[in-house]
């Protein structure tokens, strides 16, 4: 039934709670603060994450995807899953752009259910290698550079990534809940 309920689109994930999956309290991972929490511990010292840490816990960006003439803006809600992110990037109308799983443990990212727009080879190897730059190095103190790519937190809490070679631009702003 659990194999079943994970090949359903990340989707239905991102807006469901299944009380039918619980897991026996000895399989539990070690209890990881949520991320409000640690918003809220920032302001003492303690370095604040940037994507969902707990189990279950959900978070919502404001996103901007620049490359060539094409500009897409929306949401990006994101939800941990089973030790994976999983999330959805839906446009101003409410129309989804695409889904992407992350596996830390692997540190790849998965696409799935790309606009026409959006699913071209190229297009498709580039972000996927973006997103997973992004998801592996949230969590950075200087800007990074890498092969071609700048990653940065700007001063509004705004994690930025810049594709000098493709001309792309990715930025994800926490939206206060």
């Amino acid at each position: 039934m659990r194999r079943f309920l994970r090949s359903i689109s990340p989707m239905w994930w991102l807006f469901c709670v299944p009380a039918f999956a619980e897991v026996p309290a000895a399989a539990q991972e070690p209890v990881v603060p949520s991320v409000t929490a640690v918003r809220e511990a920032s302001a003492t010292g303690i370095r604040e994450t940037f994507f969902p840490t707990g189990a279950g816990e959900r978070a919502t960006y404001a996103v901007t995807l620049d490359f060539g003439r094409a500009h897409l803006t929306g949401l990006c809600i994101v939800k941990r899953l089973d030790n994976e992110l999983v999330g959805t990037l839906l446009n101003e109308f409410g129309i989804r752009a695409l889904d992407f799983r992350y596996d830390p443990q692997r540190g790849r990212v998965r696409l799935s259910n790309l606009l026409a727009l959006l699913d071209r080879w190229y297009i498709r190897k580039t972000l996927r290698r973006d997103l997973s730059l992004l998801l592996q190095n949230a969590e950075l103190e200087a800007p990074l550079q890498r092969r071609g790519r700048r990653l940065a937190r700007l001063d509004d809490g705004t994690l930025s990534l810049t594709h000098t070679r493709r001309d792309l631009e990715l930025r994800f702003t926490p939206l206060n809940e």
